[in-house]
């Protein structure tokens, strides 16, 4: 059966589909190891953050209960991490390629009437990160749409 958490997990599965190119790590599970990750030299290497916000839900449809239409939406928001003093470069690279991956997609098909759509990714300028000043942080974020009956 379609629900959020199966909306979730396939928001997931199409960045671990599409992004090959740094490890990933996600909201409240601890990163692989070697921590924070390093290179064959030893320094570290830019990683990426995936974390799913959302806004609001509403009842979009009117109908009898279990044939009504549902909105929930929100905010993809995936934060390209690179050490500090490396520049914005690569970080903005890395967060515009990762913006492609969800720009104007439909997936979640799971049953009829339930899916995700997300449309134009945005990439921001960029800051320190909330640690001890060792990363600089670029995010892209991208509006999304989980419909869903119920």
């Amino acid at each position: 059966m379609a629900d959020f958490a199966g909306a979730k997990a396939a928001i997931r599965q199409l960045l671990v589909d599409g992004w090959l190119t740094t490890r990933i790590t996600y909201q409240n599970e601890a990163p692989g190891t070697p921590w924070p990750p390093v290179g064959v030299d030893g320094f570290p290497v830019p990683f990426i953050n995936l974390e799913v916000a959302t806004l609001a839900s509403a009842m979009r449809g009117a109908g009898v209960p279990g044939k009504q239409t549902w909105l929930t939406d929100g905010f993809i928001y995936v934060h390209v991490f690179v050490p500090t003093g490396a520049g914005d470069a690569q970080a903005t690279e890395y967060a515009t390629a990762i913006g492609e991956i969800y720009r104007a997609k439909v997936f979640y098909l799971a049953a009829p009437g339930c899916y995700v759509r997300t449309w134009a990714p945005r990439i921001d300028g960029g800051g320190s990160s909330d640690d001890d000043g060792n990363w600089f942080r670029v995010t892209m974020s991208v509006p999304f749409e989980y419909w869903h009956r119920g």
